[in-house]
């Protein structure tokens, strides 16, 4: 997984992954930690073609308060540069998974 620590790097993530997952996390955040390798399980098993990226709010302020991030964790899904799924605080992996197996089959279709 890589980290994205500026805007430029996002936009550029964005350019050349049609399926971005961002995954917006904080150093202290419990949640945070516990949720990350959850998620990450899911799209390695489930969803090979979608990039996972994260990015750490506190070294990337400016980008976290662009994409209008307040609260963590928070996890961001862009299909060719444009948001689809934005979930926040408390987070189901069945959920996210169920909504990414959606829009992903609609894309590959």
């Amino acid at each position: 997984m890589k980290l994205l620590t500026n805007i430029e790097q996002f936009d550029k993530a964005l350019e050349v992954n049609p399926l971005l997952l961002v995954y917006f996390s904080g150093a202290n955040c419990s949640v945070c930690k516990s949720l990350k390798p959850k998620i990450e399980f899911l799209i390695e098993q489930q969803f090979p073609t979608v990039k996972f990226v994260e990015v750490k709010t506190e070294e990337a302020a400016e980008l976290s308060a662009k994409y209008r991030v307040f609260t963590i964790p928070v996890v961001m899904f862009f299909v060719e540069g444009r948001e689809y799924i934005r979930e926040a605080r408390v987070i189901s992996t069945l959920d996210l998974s169920q909504k990414l197996e959606k829009i992903i089959k609609l894309y590959e279709d």
